[in-house]
């Protein structure tokens, strides 16, 4: 073969190893587009039971083929190694290159990088992204532009897992091992190698240290025994478990970030070269972990990160955040340029959504989502042209933006708490809620009258449940109070318990605005039913240690992950101290029966399905049981469900590319994570 016809054989062969790696486009939003708050709502993350320490770290040992049946094949992600020249890379850091300051981008980028594919085409280089935040309690308008993961959460989010810092994983036959495969020659925002021992620190050193970390999380975690490590080599390791996990693959996706994720302290490695400095095991002088937390945050400018851009400039109460284009970045698009495309993002401080509302009607805002307030939307189709940009709406992954649970562990008035666990009641309280007045009132119209937790997007969906017990209709509701035995008193207006007294409940929130003016009409609905309802509205302060200690009779909240639920199952059954239809059930769930209440019945059922659904790597067998407890949970109303899946407001300037104007957002994703920001570009 003379060597012409060589150079086009390997070309149309790269050619096609990008085609087939690239990851898969985002699918439509199948329910109607419709704005809910900016942001779904987060409940904080529980603390695990603490478990018992696990066995160290073995030692190296020679690669070896792993005897492991694949788990659902993933997307393959990595091209073939390219020939000295075949990348690009920015001006920028051309010039760096140019002078003698950073080494050549084939020196740079992984040997096998994860190639992305563009939504819409391939970008240009330059530009600084303006957006705006509240500081570092909104650290996430920052964090998950930086979604780089060890896994990924695919753009369709009907799709399987996607590799991302690992090109391919295994599990072992029967569930207890995973073997995670790394890209080759990996390196560090500031040049160094990132190797598994980066995992291996964060185990040893952060998640097993509890100046650090109370206990182990939950996902690392099986029988109450935490995970053991093997490394293979440097781009290889197997996560042991005492059981098969069923969780590692989306906790990989959802936590396999680098630690802490600011103040979320979620993590599966850490840059050990930069942070044994500041240990006190490595570090005789240093004395406790406050430097060292200091050190590892996200926002410290001088923190090497394995993200597309790191942080340049700031500090607490700076004006702008800076951040800059990571030169060892280890993505490239399809032509093999190297992102990310945009040299910066800044992130201007200010107080509160209205201020972020106003510098998009400034013109200062290039593409943001976050914190954008529905009820501004109307002000936002009006600056369109004069901003220069498009306004979409992306739909939340919200099963409801207000979610009502009457506590069936509530432990002050038994009486009242045998009325909460009877479903006829709970299906007429469902009845008497008119959630046409509550969409128009709090959501413009735009949210979508539902009762199910989970959204259509979902590979959990099950449309059977999306609408039952959701039309208003008083006189359905009276009925059903009937059927629970709680018949109307003298008066002929309010309904009776069985011990006599009048069926009085109070509902407890911390919401405010237009969600309190949508519970007070919740209020005057039950009121008009024979239900005495009192409505107690406090600080977020007050309201999270009664609802978690299990002391309010009927709590609020919303439901979002409504993508993928089953990485943390609080609004599906009695999980923990948040699933507020029965914070006690949870408790006993959670300590494995030390303490709390053990449930009976249906609620006990869901908890033996979700065991069930962690000790298999089946993906079918995972949905059919996920499927499973979402349809009980639906049928059972054990989460009171109003108007869901409301849209909001995406503010993109007409040169900002890359971003689609139909998407399903949600927290669990890290959107826009999932969309890799990296190959958002201004078009020249």
């Amino acid at each position: 073969m003379n060597r012409k016809m060589w150079v086009t054989l390997v070309s149309v062969l790269v050619i096609l190893s990008f085609v087939l790696t690239a990851c898969g486009a985002p699918a439509p939003t199948a329910a109607p587009a419709a704005p809910a708050k900016a942001e779904p709502t987060k409940a904080p993350a529980a603390e695990p039971t603490k478990a018992p320490a696990p066995a160290p770290t073995k030692a190296p040992e020679p690669t070896k083929a792993p005897e492991a049946a694949k788990a659902a094949e993933p997307t393959k992600a990595a091209a073939a190694p390219a020939p000295a020249g075949k990348y690009t890379e920015a001006p920028m850091l051309a010039e760096l290159v140019k002078a003698g300051k950073l080494p050549p981008v084939e020196q740079r980028v992984s040997a096998d990088p994860l190639v992305v594919k563009a939504l819409e085409e391939i970008g240009q280089y330059g530009g600084t992204w303006r957006r705006a935040w509240k500081g570092p309690a909104d650290f996430h308008a920052y964090g998950r532009l930086n979604y780089d993961p060890i896994l990924r959460w695919p753009r369709n989010p009907k799709d399987p897992i996607q590799p991302g810092l690992a090109s391919k994983w295994e599990f072992s036959p029967d569930g207890k091992s995973i073997t995670l495969y790394f890209r080759n020659n990996l390196k560090w925002s500031d040049g160094k190698p990132w190797t598994v021992d980066d995992i291996i620190f964060w185990w040893e050193d952060i998640e097993l240290n509890t100046e650090l970390t109370r206990a182990p999380h939950a996902e690392w975690v099986v029988n109450g025994k935490p995970m053991t490590l093997k490394k293979i080599d440097d781009y290889t390791i197997q996560m042991n478990f005492d059981g098969p996990n069923g969780l590692v693959e989306r906790m990989l996706a959802f936590h396999g970030n680098q630690w802490p994720l600011n103040f979320e302290r979620f993590g599966a490695f850490a840059p050990a070269h930069y942070l044994k400095q500041f240990h006190p095991k490595y570090n005789k002088d240093v004395k406790d972990f406050k430097l060292f937390n200091e050190k590892a945050d996200d926002l410290n400018p001088e923190r090497p990160a394995m993200t597309p851009w790191t942080v340049k400039t700031y500090k607490p109460g700076d004006p702008k955040l800076i951040a800059e284009r990571n030169p060892y970045y280890w993505k490239v698009d399809e032509k093999g340029q190297q992102l990310p495309y945009i040299d910066q993002v800044e992130l201007s401080l200010v107080e509160n959504n209205d201020a972020i509302a106003a510098k998009a009607l400034g013109c200062e805002i290039d593409m943001q989502f976050r914190s954008m307030d529905l009820r501004k939307f109307p002000l936002f189709k009006e600056n369109e042209k004069k901003c220069d940009y498009r306004l979409f709406r992306w739909a939340s992954a919200s099963g409801t933006n207000l979610a009502l649970w009457p506590n069936q562990s509530y432990a002050e008035d038994p009486v009242l708490r045998d009325i909460f666990q009877n479903k006829d009641f709970r299906i007429a309280l469902s009845h008497a809620i008119d959630r046409k007045k509550i969409n128009a009132i709090a959501y413009l119209d735009q949210g979508v009258i539902r009762s199910t937790m989970v959204v259509p997007d979902s590979t959990f969906y099950v449309p059977e449940v999306e609408n039952i017990y959701t039309d208003y209709d008083p006189k359905k509701a009276a009925e059903y109070l009937d059927k629970a035995g709680l018949k109307l008193g003298p008066d002929g207006k309010t309904r009776l318990r069985p011990d006599g007294k009048p069926l009085e409940v109070t509902i407890e929130t911390e919401r405010t605005g237009s969600d309190l003016d949508a519970l007070q009409l919740i209020t005057e609905n039950w009121n008009a039913v024979g239900v005495k309802t009192a409505l107690k509205s406090m600080t977020r302060d007050a309201y999270w240690p009664r609802a978690t200690g299990n002391q309010v009779q009927i709590s609020v909240w919303g439901t979002d992950r409504a993508l993928e639920p089953f990485v943390d199952p609080v609004y599906i059954f009695p999980f923990d101290e948040r699933s507020w239809m029965a914070p006690a059930f949870g408790v006993w769930y959670k300590t494995g029966g030390k303490d709390g209440v053990k449930p009976t019945g249906k609620l006990a059922e869901v908890q033996g399905m979700f065991d069930q659904f962690k000790a298999t790597i089946d993906p079918k067998k995972q949905v059919e049981l996920g499927k499973q407890m979402v349809k009980t949970a639906t049928e059972e109303v054990w989460t009171i469900q109003t108007v869901g899946m409301s849209p909001v407001p995406v503010i993109v300037k007409n040169n900002f590319r890359n971003v689609p104007e139909k998407f399903t957002q949600d927290w669990i994703i890290m959107s826009p994570g999932t969309l890799d920001p990296s190959h958002f570009f201004f078009k020249k």
